[in-house]
């Protein structure tokens, strides 16, 4: 049986979140073939009616309810309150249908085949008459179960028999298990743990509605065509992780954070004033089963700019790409298709002239889960045609789509200064003529050589504060104290990456860090402070001895951490 769909512009959107019940599984190699048959029988474009209990089961038994559910099954119950399978019936939808039951019975059944499934969650049901058919009331309607949206029932039961997954710990055990527990027992079927599944309502038919020579939903098809199936990996593996009843997607910004690498390259080339910055942002597809993101819905906007020294936007440097399948509200055209498929990535060049010293480049990923919705609410809300009450409904929706975009990723990173800026005459005095320093890769070899422990300082040339070292450097006292360490300064704009990685409470200047003689961070010697512990203040000599004088007790008392200098080269080079 396949299910076509012809809409109304108006009522659009439902044509958007339903997708084909009943699939063609016959080629599908992943599937044995008692499971394609359990699959045929199991998911119909609408569950039937669950019919009379067994006499002996209890009214606990008997309900459809995901809180009677959770009675016997609290975590599952905890978990399905969390996701949007228990908000398939929410007031996007329900906004359209309040309206639609009436009037066009038969596209209302299509949203509900996939939002609603169970034939008591719809309030018309189809039935042969001997006239051929008709619409008719359906006696056995449950409001309440209607509005709980995609429930336990749905996956779980037909005809009051229950069907779950094959247990962890004996997976070859299939077919009636402890038929002594309430409904007795289950059925354990191993085709709940396949893909395939889930493949109803998140794959549309090869014959179903398509722009651009591509399915509007093809999850699943995208899933076969990666690299996963041969791995075993099945939507359950990331979804259902532990067979979590989660189901965390788009929407989710730490599931997404899982499946995606993202990388700013950036030249460590000097540049002046007048120069042009070439950077490019890598977004890699790196853990998801398939396109990001795979339906035309939500949108990632990948944005990079230029900011001053305040973090004041640079005008004019503001450029942005976006990641995803653009469409027209009445899915007539496809416009763009950025999404990238699994396994793969995108580079994105950002090119732009410096107009002035200090500038840094600021990158940020917003993912926007329901920007096509939001689109398609304001496009109705702004016409006619809708009642009351599915007009509260869907400014609701409108609102929660609007509050779902999040920060996925943002970095800030100073532009290598130009040549021009590193013999500017504002440059701090460091008392080279009294002090030997190095630059990160020679000082952490002379501490691995020496033993000695190392000072780490970070500063910048437009740092007043690094400029007012200047005197704490001429004290008799530190200068004694710099004969028992290796003196290591970094310039943030000069070594992006390495400040970067010393970036442990922030990217103030100066930060101070004390370093064994393998360079790695001393422990106990910074500021018992919330914020700014790697900072020492220009006027406090006293705690620049203090913590010198740590440092070398410190060495002495761990000599052990000590590296010989044959092993130097492996010293970590940050």
């Amino acid at each position: 049986m396949q299910k076509s769909v012809i809409c109304s512009a108006q009522w659009l959107l439902l044509f958007l979140v339903t997708a084909g019940l009943m699939l063609d599984v016959s080629a599908e190699p992943l599937l044995t073939p008692a499971e394609e048959g359990f699959l045929q029988r199991h998911w119909t474009e609408v569950i039937p009616l669950q019919g009379e209990p067994p006499a002996d089961y209890t009214e606990l038994e008997r309900s459809l309810s995901p809180q009677q559910c959770g009675v016997c099954h609290p975590q599952q119950l905890k978990d399905w309150q969390t996701t949007l399978h228990s908000k398939a019936m929410g007031p996007g939808i329900y906004g359209q249908l309040v309206d639609m039951v009436a009037s066009d019975p038969a596209t209302a059944r299509i949203c509900w085949s996939c939002h609603t499934p169970l034939a008591e969650q719809q309030e018309r049901l189809w039935t042969t008459t001997p006239e051929g058919g008709a619409w008719l009331d359906n006696d056995a309607f449950d409001a309440t179960l209607l509005h709980s949206g995609l429930v336990c029932a749905a996956c779980h039961l037909r005809q009051h028999q229950v069907y779950g997954p094959v247990r962890s710990a004996d997976p070859s055990v299939t077919g009636k298990i402890d038929q002594s527990l309430p409904h007795d027992g289950f059925s354990a079927k191993s085709a709940f743990s396949k893909s395939a599944f889930c493949r109803g309502c998140h794959q549309f038919t090869e014959d179903g509605y398509a722009l651009n020579g591509k399915l509007i939903e093809n999850t699943y098809n995208e899933w076969l065509a990666s690299e996963y199936p041969a791995q075993g990996v099945q939507c359950q593996s990331c979804h259902m992780p532990k067979r979590r009843h989660l189901w965390r997607g788009i929407h989710d910004k730490e599931m997404v954070k899982q499946g995606v690498t993202i990388t700013v390259e950036m030249s460590d080339q000097p540049l002046d004033t007048g120069d042009q910055l070439t950077a490019t942002i890598v977004v890699a597809n790196s853990g998801v089963g398939h396109h990001f993101p795979t339906y035309l819905t939500p949108k990632v906007f990948v944005r990079a700019v230029l900011v001053d020294a305040d973090g004041k936007l640079v005008e004019g440097s503001k450029q942005e790409a976006i990641i995803g399948r653009e469409v027209t509200l009445d899915l007539s055209q496809e416009l763009y298709d950025t999404r990238i498929p699994s396994g793969d990535s995108v580079a994105i060049n950002y090119q732009q002239r410096v107009s002035q010293t200090g500038l840094s480049l600021k990158v940020t990923v917003v993912v926007e889960p329901d920007h096509f919705y939001a689109r398609f609410y304001r496009s109705v809300l702004a016409g006619g045609g809708i009642s009351a009450k599915g007009r509260v409904l869907l400014e609701e929706a409108l609102e929660d789509a609007e509050t779902s975009p999040y920060t996925l990723y943002e970095t800030v990173q100073p532009l290598p200064r130009g040549s021009s800026e590193v013999t500017t005459p504002h440059r701090p005095d460091w008392n080279e003529a009294q002090i030997t320093w190095y630059n990160y890769a020679d000082g952490v070899q002379q501490a691995c050589r020496s033993g000695q422990p190392a000072m780490l300082i970070f500063y910048a040339d437009w740092c007043p504060t690094c400029h007012a070292y200047k005197t704490i450097f001429r004290e008799s006292a530190i200068l004694e104290m710099t004969d028992q360490l290796t003196m290591i300064r970094v310039n943030v704009d000069h070594a992006p990456k390495i400040d970067a990685t010393y970036n442990l409470d922030g990217g103030y200047v100066p930060r101070i860090f004390p370093l064994n003689s393998d360079a790695s961070l001393m422990q106990g010697l910074k500021r018992a402070v919330s914020n700014y512990q790697y900072f020492i203040a220009a006027t406090d000599k006293d705690a620049f001895i203090h913590l010198m004088q740590r440092m070398v007790a410190k060495s002495r008392d761990e000599a052990g951490s000590k590296i010989s200098a044959q092993n130097c080269s492996v010293v970590n080079r940050g």
